[in-house]
């Protein structure tokens, strides 16, 4: 029965993830749609070409912008992530909805520990993203939601190193 506590509890947390995850993305399409349209109508060499189709244009202009994506929702989530959390009292807005928040297991969360959690959190996730073989891959994700499931405190290796834990936020922060 606890097995099964733990694994709710470790669905709340992924699913806090993914709602953060996706405003995260939300937000970094929005700015950079918004930066492509600036620089189409502000620098003659960004602007649509003569005969060219709009649609074409706009898919060319993604693609361009792909890299930018890549490097710029890692520092928008660590943004997104680490201010909120320090500002929140350990919230963010999908723990927020799903009724968790981080507290530091010394007390209240600071800014660094935070910003060492989110960055350790990001990595983790580019980690996981880079393995290729499906195999490989199932058996380090079932590895890497084990930690928590098993762990008294349930945590992930991230939490582990930044001395933090995820709980209800009913629960209060001291140890």
């Amino acid at each position: 029965m606890n097995i099964l506590m733990n694994t709710l509890f470790v669905i709340r947390r992924l699913l806090a993830t993914a709602i953060d995850g996706l405003l995260v993305i939300a937000f970094t399409l929005v700015l950079l749609a918004i930066s492509a349209l600036i620089a189409a109508h502000t620098f003659p060499a960004f602007a649509v070409p003569e005969g060219m189709p709009l649609r074409q244009w706009y898919e060319a202009i993604a693609l361009g912008l792909a890299p930018y994506f890549v490097i710029t929702v890692p520092l928008v989530w660590l943004l997104y992530e680490a201010t909120l959390t320090k500002v929140w009292n350990g919230t963010t807005l999908g723990k927020l909805l799903v009724r968790i928040r981080t507290v530091s297991m010394a007390g209240n969360i600071s800014f660094w520990q935070s910003s060492l959690r989110t960055t350790l959190k990001i990595l983790s996730m580019c980690l996981l993203l880079s393995v290729a073989n499906p195999y490989a891959l199932v058996v380090v994700l079932v590895a890497f939601l084990a930690l928590p499931v098993f762990t008294v405190k349930h945590q992930f290796l991230f939490d582990l190193m930044a001395s933090t834990m995820v709980r209800n936020r009913s629960i209060s922060t001291a140890g």
